[in-house]
């Protein structure tokens, strides 16, 4: 991480209310599945690339599984996973049976190997700088590991 100053997602807002400019913008829609689904891991991964923290996307983490994190940050073994999906009616992605059944493997096997696993749903990125909030979470953890070493 930098030593530069780190906004947090309240310091932006009230930046952005005061001077008329626009820090944050907003996560645009990506085409996948002939769905408009936001790019949700990418807006994450660009929160924390602000705050000094460099992640990975589609880290794979098992050489023996095909399994994926969304984000990673390989060098403290931190997990970011977000699943979609959760409040839609039919049973399809991380909502069906499977699915439900394939994270819960993907997680287990992901403590077994030492990560730390943050897992994040649809429902976690609404409202105004959601992403921020999710990166400074994640900063508020690296900051309490380092200061158990």
């Amino acid at each position: 991480m930098s030593n530069s100053i780190r906004w947090t997602a309240a310091d932006l807002e009230r930046y952005e209310k005061r001077s008329g400019v626009i820090l944050h913008q907003p996560v645009k829609p990506v085409k996948k599945y002939s769905k408009n689904i936001p790019d949700y891991p990418k807006a994450i991964k660009e929160a924390l690339r602000q705050l000094g923290i460099e992640a990975v996307s589609e880290y794979r983490f098992c050489h023996e599984r095909r399994f994926r994190f969304d984000l990673a940050i390989p060098a403290l073994k931190i997990a970011i996973e977000v699943n979609g999906g959760s409040f839609k009616k039919g049973n399809s992605g991380h909502s069906s049976g499977k699915g439900i059944i394939r994270d819960a493997k993907k997680a287990n096997l992901a403590v077994m190997h030492g990560w730390k696993l943050f897992t994040y749903t649809t429902a976690d990125t609404t409202g105004d700088l959601w992403e921020y909030k999710i990166a400074g979470e994640i900063e508020r953890f690296i900051k309490q590991q380092k200061e158990q070493l």
